[in-house]
């Protein structure tokens, strides 16, 4: 079990909700990765059209609308109070939120077609959470997921160089986090991205984005894989689950 400071992670969610900007220097790399990112929001399109659907972590809604315009019924949870705020202020019609942090899920059980996570797992003691998602998951439904890797030295030796921009509890999936959730689910459409593209980020050049992203594709079907920043993808839940 891992000991969580959930009353930290809450301060600094809510520092982002009110506007703080933790992370504008790493920008230039999420950039370099986007068109993987897009390809991940595609997937979640195509996966939650017509579906009632969980979000753990919508942060202030950026993507509750997206979704909610898809999707029969969305729901939203998130640690932040401030974040939750924002999404309320939007007033969509055909979701709800609730602030709450996803070790402890206060929905019914098999109330949802699918859950998307996005760079939010690896905040949590999986062993907790992910019972909890395939708890509130109907037979056969789907987790839709988007995580960081922790299995690059490198990255790892950047993310300590950079504390302030993450909290004290986030860990970036390790081997034996892989082996968990394949353990709960059986993972499907999995893509790896996020290693030769990075480079992209100190040129902000497009066709050099394309080009190296292009590569990772290629590169995502060797064991490179894991020295990769991100991975993503849909599971399903197990039956034994």
């Amino acid at each position: 079990m891992r000991e969580i400071n959930t009353e930290a992670e809450r301060k600094f969610e809510n520092e982002k909700a009110l506007g703080g900007e933790s992370r504008v220097k790493q920008d230039k790399f999420y950039w370099a990765t986007a068109l993987g990112d897009e390809d991940h929001k595609r997937t979640i399109i195509e996966s939650i059209a017509n579906k009632v659907i969980l979000e753990i972590g919508c942060a202030s809604g950026r993507d509750a609308k997206l979704y909610s315009e898809y999707a029969e019924y969305y729901t939203g949870l998130d640690i932040s109070d401030e974040a939750i705020k924002n999404c309320d202020n939007m007033g969509l019609e055909n979701a709800t939120f609730i602030c709450t942090d996803g070790h402890k899920i206060p929905l019914n059980d098999k109330a949802f077609d699918c859950v998307i996570v996005n760079s939010l797992l690896h905040h949590l003691d999986l062993e907790v959470s992910l019972v909890e998602i395939s708890r509130v998951l109907k037979d056969g439904g789907k987790l839709i997921f988007k995580e960081p890797l922790g299995t690059n030295p490198f990255f790892q030796l950047y993310r300590s160089f950079t504390q302030s921009a993450r909290t004290a509890d986030e860990r970036p999936f390790t081997f034996m986090d892989l082996k968990l959730l394949q353990s709960n689910f059986e993972l499907r459409q999995v893509r790896w991205f996020g290693f030769t593209n990075i480079l992209a980020a100190f040129f902000r050049i497009s066709i050099l984005r394309q080009v190296l992203t292009n590569l990772d594709s290629l590169l995502s079907h060797t064991p490179l894989k894991y020295f990769f920043w991100q991975f993503a993808g849909v599971a399903t839940k197990k039956s034994n689950t």
